[in-house]
Order: C-alpha cells, then sequence, then structure tokens
C-alpha cells in the first residue's frame, strides 16, 4: 500500500525579515532527508521539530533558509520522497509600517578603533536596503563634513553570500572625506553612514570611532629637496639656448582617448593651423593622439609616469624635464591637467613663463588619495605642488565653479576661465528632420521611441549603473523610453553594467554601446540627453548635446550649473542620488515634445557666445603670447 504524502506549512502572518524560520508537518514519511523544502528557489536547512497544531501522526519540522532572502513575497515549495510537490505557499519578506527597512551590508573602512593614515578619511563597504542597492548614501564624518558617496560599484564577493539578491553584485559604495589635519597631527573622528530610498526609507549606521593619523614630515626630505633643487638651478644657469615666444612646449598626461585629450588635441590643432604657433609636446604616457600630433608636425616625447612618490624620484625627474624644456627652444609652456604639476614645476625652474590648465574639480587631498595613495605625495613633494600652484603665472580653468575652488592656492589676478567649445557648434543648434528619423533608423528606434543617450567612457564617476538602475522604474512609467550609454568597455564596472541590465530585464530598454570614436549617430537620434556624473568640471557631452538641439538632464556638478538652467534650458539634479536621477528623468519625459525643443534651443542660445571652438583657441594664443613676450621683456626669454 502507498502511504499518502500531504504537507502543511504554516505561514507566517506578517512580514518577515532576510533570515526567517518556517514550520509546517508532512504525512507518509519519517526521516526528514525524505522531504524538501525551498524558499525563494534555495533549499532550505530542515530540522525534525514538533509543528504547533499540527494533525495527530505527522512529521513535524522546521526550515531555515540556507542564505538571506530577498526582500518581496517569496515561493515556499515542499516535495515528497519522489521529488512531488506536495504544497505550495509564500511568504513576504520586507517591513511593517514605521520599521525601518531590512538592512544588509558592511561597513569595512575604516576600522572601528583603528588608525588610519594621510588626511583623507576613505570610506567603504556595501548595502542593502530591502536586498537593493540604496539610492543614496551619505557620509558623515566629524570634522570633514557630509559627503555623497559613489554608489553601485561591483563586487564580486557579495553575491557568493547572497545569490539571491539582484543588487548584490552592485552593492559597493566608497567617499573620501578630506580633513584638515596638518602633518605629525592625529585626531580621533566619529563617522555615521546614512542608507537612503524613497519609499523604502532610511538607516543611519552607529557610530564608528577612529583616529586619523597624518604622518610627521620628515626634515630630511624638506632639507634634500632644497639641496637637489639647488643642484637643479646651477644646472639650469648653464644652459643658454635661444628661444622663440612662438613655441609652446605642452606637458600632458596622457594621449589616450578622452575629454582632456580630445580638448587639448582640438586646441593644438588650431593653433597651429590658425595661429601659426610651433609645438612640442611631453607625455608621460603614449597613445592613438600622437599619430594627430605628428600630422600636426607636433615632436613628441613619451616621459615615464610623472614620479612623484619620494624626493629623489622627484626632484630627478623635474631636473630631466627641466633640463628638456630649456633645451626644447620654446618661449612658454602649457600645462594641462592638475596630475601635471611636475611639468608645471620643471618650466618654472627652466624659467619659462607657465599655463597651467586645470580640468579636475577635486580637492588636492581627495585627487591626491586617489592617484597616489593616503600618504603620497610625501610632505615635501606636496609643498612643491602647492609652491607651484601659487607661482605658476596663468592657472586657467573650463568652469568658474573649479577656478574658486583653486583661487586658495594662487592669487584672483592669475586666475582665469577659458570654456571650451566644440567641433560640434557647426550644427548650429538643431538637427534635421531626415538626419534624426535616418539616425534612428540605423540605430534600430522607432518613431514612437523616446530616446536618452549618454555619452563617456564607462567607469564609476560618470555614474553609469546609478542611471541603469533610474531606468528600471523609468521604464515602468515610461515603456516608450530608450536609453543608449555609449562608452561601454570590458572593465570590471562595464561588466557590472551588463550583468544589471540582464538581471533587470532591461535588454529592450537599456542599450549598451560600446566606446565609438564618433558618437554623433547616437546624438542625432537622441531626445533627451543624460549625464549623470558625479565630478565634472564643464563636460564635453553637455555642449555637443547642446549643439545638436537636444536638452539636457544633468547632475548639479561644477560646470553643468553654468550651462544648464534647471527647468529653463535642462534639468538638474543632486549626484550619487538615484532617486533624484529618476525625479529628474520623469520630469523631462513628462515634458512635451515641443517644450522640450524650445528648452534645447533656449540652451543654445545661451551658450552660443563660446560653443566655436575658435574662440577658445584665439583666448589661448593671447593668453600664450602675452606671457611669451612678457618673459621675453623681463629677459627670461631671449628671441631667436
Amino acid at each position: 500500500m502507498t502511504s499518502l504524502h500531504t504537507a502543511g506549512i504554516l505561514t507566517p502572518d506578517r512580514p518577515v525579515g532576510h533570515l526567517f524560520e518556517l514550520r509546517g508537518w508532512t504525512t507518509g514519511i519519517s526521516r526528514i532527508d525524505e522531504m524538501s523544502v525551498t524558499i525563494a528557489d534555495v533549499e532550505a536547512n530542515l530540522f525534525p521539530e514538533p509543528c504547533p497544531g499540527a494533525p495527530e501522526g505527522t512529521f513535524g519540522w522546521r526550515a531555515v533558509p540556507a542564505t538571506w532572502v530577498p526582500a518581496g513575497t517569496q515561493d515556499i515549495v515542499v516535495a515528497g520522497p519522489d521529488e512531488r510537490i506536495l504544497n505550495q505557499a509564500t511568504v513576504h519578506v520586507g517591513t511593517l509600517p514605521g520599521d525601518e527597512p531590512l538592512w544588509l551590508g558592511e561597513l569595512e573602512a575604516p576600522k572601528q578603533g583603528k588608525v588610519t593614515e594621510g588626511h583623507v578619511v576613505y570610506v567603504t563597504g556595501w548595502a542593502m536596503l530591502q536586498g537593493r542597492a540604496p539610492s543614496l548614501i551619505e557620509v558623515m564624518v566629524e570634522g570633514g563634513g557630509t559627503v555623497s558617496a559613489r554608489t553601485r560599484l561591483p563586487r564580486k564577493d557579495v553575491p557568493k553570500e547572497f545569490p539571491g539578491f539582484d543588487d548584490a553584485a552592485v552593492s559597493g559604495f566608497e567617499a573620501w572625506v578630506p580633513v584638515d589635519l596638518p602633518y605629525g597631527e592625529e585626531r580621533t573622528l566619529s563617522l555615521r553612514v546614512r542608507y537612503r530610498t524613497e519609499g523604502i526609507g532610511e538607516v543611519v549606521s552607529p557610530k564608528r570611532t577612529f583616529t586619523l593619523r597624518n604622518p610627521v614630515a620628515d626634515p630630511d626630505d624638506a632639507e634634500l629637496s632644497d639641496e637637489l633643487a639647488g643642484d637643479t638651478a646651477r644646472a639650469m644657469a648653464r644652459v643658454n639656448i635661444p628661444t622663440d615666444p612662438k613655441h609652446v612646449l605642452v606637458f600632458t598626461h596622457s594621449l589616450g582617448v578622452g575629454g582632456g585629450q580630445l580638448w587639448l588635441q582640438e586646441l593644438l590643432s588650431r593653433m597651429v593651423t590658425d595661429h601659426g604657433w610651433q609645438v612640442s609636446l611631453v607625455s608621460e604616457t603614449d597613445g592613438p593622439l600622437r599619430a594627430d600630433c605628428h600630422e600636426l608636425g607636433i615632436p613628441v616625447h613619451v616621459t615615464t609616469h610623472y614620479r612623484n612618490q619620494t624626493v629623489p624620484a622627484y626632484e630627478g625627474h623635474v631636473a630631466e624635464l627641466a633640463r628638456f624644456a630649456k633645451c626644447s627652444g620654446a618661449g612658454v609652456a602649457l600645462v594641462n591637467t592638475l596630475g601635471g604639476f611636475v611639468g608645471a614645476d620643471a618650466a618654472k625652474r627652466a624659467g619659462m613663463p607657465t599655463a597651467w590648465v586645470i580640468h579636475e574639480s577635486f580637492s588636492l587631498p581627495a585627487f591626491a588619495y586617489q592617484n597616489w595613495g593616503p600618504v603620497k605625495p610625501p610632505a615635501a613633494v606636496w609643498k612643491r605642488w602647492e609652491s607651484t600652484l601659487a607661482e605658476t603665472d596663468k592657472l586657467l580653468f573650463v568652469a568658474d565653479a573649479t577656478r574658486e575652488m583653486f583661487l586658495p592656492y594662487s592669487k584672483p589676478e592669475r586666475c582665469q576661465t577659458v570654456r571650451y567649445g566644440t567641433p560640434m557648434h557647426k550644427f548650429g543648434g538643431r538637427t534635421r528632420s531626415e538626419t534624426r528619423r535616418q539616425a534612428r533608423t540605423m540605430l534600430g528606434y522607432s518613431p514612437d521611441d523616446i530616446v536618452l543617450v549618454n555619452i563617456g567612457i564607462a567607469e564609476s564617476r560618470k555614474g553609469q549603473a546609478p542611471l541603469i538602475s533610474a531606468m528600471e522604474r523609468i521604464h515602468k512609467v515610461h515603456p516608450e523610453a530608450k536609453l543608449s550609454i555609449v562608452g561601454l568597455h570590458p572593465s570590471p564596472y562595464g561588466l557590472a553594467m551588463e550583468e544589471s541590465v540582464e538581471r533587470a530585464g532591461l535588454e529592450d530598454a537599456v542599450s549598451l554601446v560600446p566606446i565609438q570614436p564618433d558618437p554623433l549617430r547616437w546624438l542625432q537620434a537622441a531626445d533627451i540627453f543624460v549625464n549623470s556624473s558625479d565630478i565634472e568640471s564643464l563636460p564635453r557631452s553637455i555642449l555637443e548635446a547642446v549643439c545638436c538641439g537636444i536638452p539636457v538632464a544633468a547632475t548639479d556638478v561644477f560646470g553643468a550649473r553654468e550651462m544648464i538652467v534647471d527647468g529653463e534650458t535642462g534639468w538638474l539634479f543632486e549626484t550619487n542620488d538615484v532617486d533624484a536621477l529618476t525625479a529628474a528623468l520623469l520630469r523631462a519625459l513628462g515634458t512635451s515634445a515641443t517644450r522640450r525643443r524650445e528648452m534645447a534651443k533656449a540652451a543654445h542660445e545661451k551658450l552660443l557666445p563660446w560653443l566655436d571652438p575658435a574662440g577658445y583657441a584665439r583666448e589661448y594664443s593671447e593668453i600664450l603670447t602675452e606671457l611669451a613676450l612678457h618673459g621675453q621683456k623681463n629677459g627670461g626669454v631671449h628671441h631667436v
């Protein structure tokens, strides 16, 4: 006679947490290994245990999920010896009104009670609210203020522990909080972290206390720095090379493809062809733009990475570059990007009038930490960095907000904003209807699609992962909205983006496009351009979108506010906040096509005076000419 197998499940009458227990009973079995219980498609651990209220003669059991269970309504399945389903039910993993949201995570740094070195607090960890990455994570450091963390960073380890959680793979976060702490001092600090998602709630971490210690500056380093600088000065005095005030020596960080590099390429091309400059160029890394320099007749010297890890390495590299500068015959120097201070210092020691272009909107401590670590460069080199900023003849910026950030390091009369343009100014702020139709057809969009476009190399500071997260909610409200992110490459961040699109089932709504040498087609097809970066100075892509007649939704970061007026010429939203990004996109998508065209036209009219790159090339030519002639007058430059 075959035993009758049945099962009962005592389901909770209220939401349960990520870890919980279930009780139930079965008939027709006598051992726990004759049955199985799965919760959210994961087999649970089973224990024989009497079940309250179970019929007489049944086999009672307790089921415990083998891992944490995601929020939401999850299936429970009880199977018998032949894997035949005996019963099914559901359990709601979540919270009751007024309860804190379910939080999973770990604040990995700084460690409680430990000492961390430098004068920047680096905060990192991972977190999920109700099983999803929070929309906003704010780090509150005593003495350092509140900083919005960079979120949705790739994590390979978290999904191994929480395989059922879609956002486990992008649950990472990080933030850098500078603290004013002189060398040789330490301070006990505390921090809290606030995790928040609109509609779910927020959780604030307990206070964590730690010590921040800025190591003592080595007095021997300062003495050695002065000694080596003296050697360089004496060597420079022995070099007497005639120089040409119409010859500029350029120091840059890279000849790869990127915003700062493309800006420089456009500038040098126009200075050579339109203004008759002779150019020589030094770069710490090689790249495809060297071929463009060759076509312009610009000789390129590829040096090593700018060395600033020790005083001897720094002073040795400055001496080498200063000799190169002195022998180049150039009458003026142009340094590109903040990290090129080795070149700026070398140019000044070679006696060259110098202009230094700073694109980066980082504080010096945050920039140094992200590029070189917590206690680099050493104090004596840091002092050279600051003194070079103070002594450089001109500090040039592409946005007023960045200029204001660096005013404390120099004098106001030495700091100047020169906004750049784009070759796309030729489109005059519009895209012809036929051109738009052809571009959309080529890219596979229908006439009814509302196309959003983001252009930028896939990396965490560009904020493409939060943009994908926002599209999950956007697509439910606006299924006609389609997003193209142009700039994908096979980095960990790029791979995490691909996985996020697949997990969210957004393959039909979000296209991830590899890096394109010319992304014009996507701009011509777009209805709305989205800039989601959390750090920028003056995003070139925004200018390109405006020139193509596309309204822009952008993070309210540094130069973006100088280009976009919220609600009038585009839409602005807070950085590192998926809720704010989602709300801005809903505003944009809720705006009629006619009104969007009006806003794009207004944006173009506002920016028109400086969209033509010929303008900033002319301005740079004038600045460098004035510096060279002033140097010549003061005896620092001798005309050929």
